[in-house]
């Protein structure tokens, strides 16, 4: 019987840890790169070995005898992102949804807000929250609770206002706060040079969350997209409602089909 009990809860630790291995994939872009360096170093490492090459098995020494402490120190953010991450997860009964007749006027709203910043060259920063609490952003910026409307979103980013700056972070159907902080994306060599402080805040909250991020630019007036890691320059409007109808979290209710 302890024998049996055993194997399924090594079973299951395996699981966990395939598991967490494979978000860490989805939760950084990053790690794929130093995953195919490791493997590149690996296959060096195995023509040396087999060829008995000493003078590149020297070189390799050193990382052969640390190679515990050396990938914790490779992987130490990313690590970090994972238990981030997998701590701001809701529980599957409280994620924040709205219903299907919300969900069209939310994506309404926000193609009116973004159409109207975008045709006045007005810069925005306009987050959706999905999976992942942004309970750590919302909690050090200016409260906002509002039920979502295009003129409350214009409104917040009209140059002069104290909050145009930051970011609005909407939950649900309700916007929870203005002028909230973004952190800066770790991948800037993957952006253009010209790219401003709300493209980078819009990839940098992507990296580290769920979150579907709208950036409009002051500079050019286009409108762009951050979602995993990725952003989506200059798209059009079309674009921008297919993205918000497929990422806004929504829930069925009766009558749907």
């Amino acid at each position: 019987m302890m024998t049996v009990f055993q194997t399924i809860v090594e079973f299951l630790l395996l699981f966990l840890l395939i598991y967490f291995t494979l978000k860490m994939f989805t939760y950084s872009s990053r790690l794929g790169n130093i995953f195919k360096g490791t493997l590149y170093l690996l296959t060096i490492y195995a023509i040396a070995y087999y060829f008995n090459l000493d003078l590149i098995l020297k070189i390799f020494k050193p990382f052969k005898d640390y190679w515990p402490l050396i990938l914790i120190i490779v992987f130490a953010p990313e690590i970090r992102v994972v238990l981030e991450r997998v701590g701001r997860n809701y529980n599957a009964n409280v994620i924040p949804t709205v219903a299907k007749v919300e969900k069209e006027y939310i994506i309404e709203e926000l193609l009116k807000t973004t159409d109207y910043l975008s045709r006045r060259r007005i810069g925005a920063l306009i987050v959706l929250e999905r999976h992942e609490s942004l309970d750590d952003y919302i909690r050090t910026a200016t409260p906002f609770y509002i039920r979502v409307s295009s003129e409350v979103l214009t409104t917040i980013f009209i140059p002069g206002t104290p909050v145009h700056d930051g970011a609005v972070i909407i939950r649900g159907d309700h916007i929870m706060c203005t002028g909230a902080v973004l952190p800066n994306c770790k991948n800037e060599e993957r952006l253009p040079a010209k790219v401003g402080t709300r493209h980078r805040a819009a990839l940098g909250l992507s990296e580290q969350t769920d979150a579907l991020v709208l950036v409009v630019s002051e500079e050019t007036g286009s409108v762009s997209v951050a979602l995993n890691g990725k952003l989506d320059f200059g798209i059009t409007k079309e674009s921008l409602r297919l993205y918000i109808e497929q990422h806004i979290v929504a829930r069925k209710i009766k009558g749907d089909a």
